[in-house]
């Protein structure tokens, strides 16, 4: 990932062209978010919000803790939290390393973050860690489109020139692999085709991964996340 501060010219065109998409994001896939993100309550962490496509979202009284490592969304953000009365609170930090402690989030909101972090894997396992037992994590993630496609020629093309203007944005990224080999004890998602419209990004993943309620003894032996050795379960 480039250094953030330093990135100005590069970040406010980012920050542009997120606000031009919310619009369109928000006609596809808003009734999903509505569901789940609109059904949290308590604190929700949410990871890379950037401009804060999914402040409408959130329901009153709802306290949403942004993890947001990009100083030039920051006000953007704000604004945004503030049209729909949203209670935010900013911390300038990358998703590897979240100072929130384990378990003090009731919900953990990611939307096409995956792709745009240097280390993917460490995002997952700090949302795992911090989440409630119980608890949802909601990611939308676009992800690599099918050898020989039409779309994956163009994330070919495309790579370089979308990482330059999404500050590191990977677009053939299988965040869907990555999200099932985690530490999440369910991972249910669709894959959705937005459409020609999004050209190389058009390929997307929407679901959830929940945290075990509660851990059941057994005598056993027990994998990471201390529940018994075995396979993860997704679909």
């Amino acid at each position: 990932m480039p250094d953030l501060e330093k990135q100005k010219w590069r970040s406010r065109l980012e920050r542009r062209l997120l606000d031009a998409g919310a619009a369109d994001s928000h006609a596809a896939l808003g009734d999903r978010k509505t569901e789940i993100i609109g059904a949290m309550r308590g604190t929700v962490v949410e990871i890379g919000p950037g401009t804060g496509a999914n402040m409408r979202y959130y329901a009153p009284g709802v306290r949403v803790v942004a993890i947001e490592p990009n100083p030039h969304m920051h006000d953007r953000l704000r604004a945004t939290a503030d049209e729909h009365g949203v209670d935010l609170e900013i911390r300038s930090l990358r998703g590897e390393a979240i100072d929130v402690d384990d378990g003090a989030a009731d919900g953990v909101v990611g939307t096409l973050l995956l792709c745009g972090v240097d280390d993917p894997a460490a995002v997952v396992a700090e949302a795992h860690r911090i989440l409630a037992p119980g608890g949802t994590y909601f990611f939308l993630e676009h992800v690599r489109a099918d050898h020989g496609t039409g779309t994956r020629r163009a994330q070919r093309v495309m790579k370089r020139p979308h990482e330059w203007l999404f500050n590191g944005c990977r677009i053939d990224q299988d965040s869907g692999a990555l999200l099932r080999s985690g530490p999440f004890d369910t991972v249910e998602f669709d894959e959705i085709d937005r459409g020609i419209g999004a050209v190389w990004c058009r390929r997307q993943i929407i679901g959830t991964a929940t945290k075990i309620a509660q851990q059941e003894s057994t005598g056993g032996s027990t994998g990471p996340t201390g529940s018994p050795e075995g396979p993860q379960r997704w679909r």
